[in-house]
Protein backbone atom coordinates (compact mmCIF):
# COMPACT_ATOMS: atom_id res chain seq x y z
CA UNK A 1 0.00 0.00 0.00
CA UNK A 2 2.96 2.39 0.86
CA UNK A 3 4.47 1.82 -2.35
CA UNK A 4 1.72 3.06 -4.03
CA UNK A 5 1.03 5.80 -2.35
CA UNK A 6 4.47 6.41 -3.25
CA UNK A 7 3.46 6.00 -7.00
CA UNK A 8 0.38 8.26 -7.02
CA UNK A 9 2.19 11.03 -5.56
CA UNK A 10 5.26 11.09 -7.91
CA UNK A 11 3.39 10.90 -10.96
CA UNK A 12 0.51 13.61 -9.25
CA UNK A 13 4.20 15.50 -8.84
CA UNK A 14 5.36 14.98 -12.55
CA UNK A 15 2.38 15.85 -13.57
CA UNK A 16 1.97 18.92 -12.15
CA UNK A 17 5.56 20.15 -13.15
CA UNK A 18 4.78 19.71 -16.74
CA UNK A 19 1.60 21.75 -16.53
CA UNK A 20 3.95 24.11 -14.62
CA UNK A 21 6.43 23.86 -17.37
CA UNK A 22 3.87 24.37 -20.08
CA UNK A 23 1.96 27.31 -18.44
CA UNK A 24 5.41 29.52 -17.79
CA UNK A 25 6.12 28.66 -21.49
CA UNK A 26 2.90 29.80 -22.90
CA UNK A 27 3.20 33.88 -24.10
CA UNK A 28 -0.95 34.24 -23.52
CA UNK A 29 -0.84 35.44 -20.20
CA UNK A 30 1.24 37.83 -18.04
CA UNK A 31 3.41 37.55 -15.23
CA UNK A 32 1.01 38.07 -12.98
CA UNK A 33 -1.64 35.50 -14.08
CA UNK A 34 1.21 33.03 -14.35
CA UNK A 35 2.14 33.51 -10.74
CA UNK A 36 -1.47 33.21 -9.93
CA UNK A 37 -2.29 30.20 -11.83
CA UNK A 38 0.58 28.56 -10.63
CA UNK A 39 -0.35 29.20 -6.98
CA UNK A 40 -3.15 27.18 -7.98
CA UNK A 41 -1.53 24.27 -9.16
CA UNK A 42 0.89 23.81 -6.34
CA UNK A 43 -2.10 24.75 -3.27
CA UNK A 44 -4.79 22.88 -4.62
CA UNK A 45 -2.39 19.99 -6.31
CA UNK A 46 -5.27 17.94 -8.87
CA UNK A 47 -8.04 20.19 -8.91
CA UNK A 48 -6.04 23.39 -9.62
CA UNK A 49 -3.96 21.71 -12.12
CA UNK A 50 -7.14 20.25 -14.10
CA UNK A 51 -8.25 24.07 -14.38
CA UNK A 52 -5.07 25.26 -15.59
CA UNK A 53 -4.28 22.84 -17.83
CA UNK A 54 -7.74 23.31 -19.00
CA UNK A 55 -7.38 26.88 -19.83
CA UNK A 56 -3.99 25.96 -21.08
CA UNK A 57 -5.55 23.57 -23.75
CA UNK A 58 -7.82 25.97 -25.15
CA UNK A 59 -5.45 28.63 -26.24
CA UNK A 60 -4.49 26.16 -28.84
CA UNK A 61 -7.76 26.88 -30.44
CA UNK A 62 -6.77 31.25 -29.98
CA UNK A 63 -5.99 32.53 -33.51
CA UNK A 64 -2.44 34.16 -33.62
CA UNK A 65 -1.22 36.46 -36.38
CA UNK A 66 1.46 35.10 -38.41
CA UNK A 67 4.11 37.85 -39.76
CA UNK A 68 4.60 38.45 -42.99
CA UNK A 69 8.32 38.41 -44.95
CA UNK A 70 9.26 41.75 -43.87
CA UNK A 71 8.62 40.99 -40.21
CA UNK A 72 5.07 42.75 -40.14
CA UNK A 73 2.15 41.23 -38.76
CA UNK A 74 -0.88 41.29 -41.49
CA UNK A 75 -3.95 41.19 -40.07
CA UNK A 76 -5.49 39.37 -43.01
CA UNK A 77 -3.62 36.15 -42.11
CA UNK A 78 -4.04 34.22 -39.36
CA UNK A 79 -3.01 30.70 -38.48
CA UNK A 80 -2.76 28.71 -35.21
CA UNK A 81 0.94 28.09 -35.17
CA UNK A 82 3.49 29.90 -32.89
CA UNK A 83 4.99 32.76 -35.26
Amino acid sequence: MGIALGILVAVVMLLQIGITVRLWRSDLYTREQKIAQCAMIWLLPVVGAIVVYTGLRHTDDVPRRKPNLEGEHQSLWWTNEDP
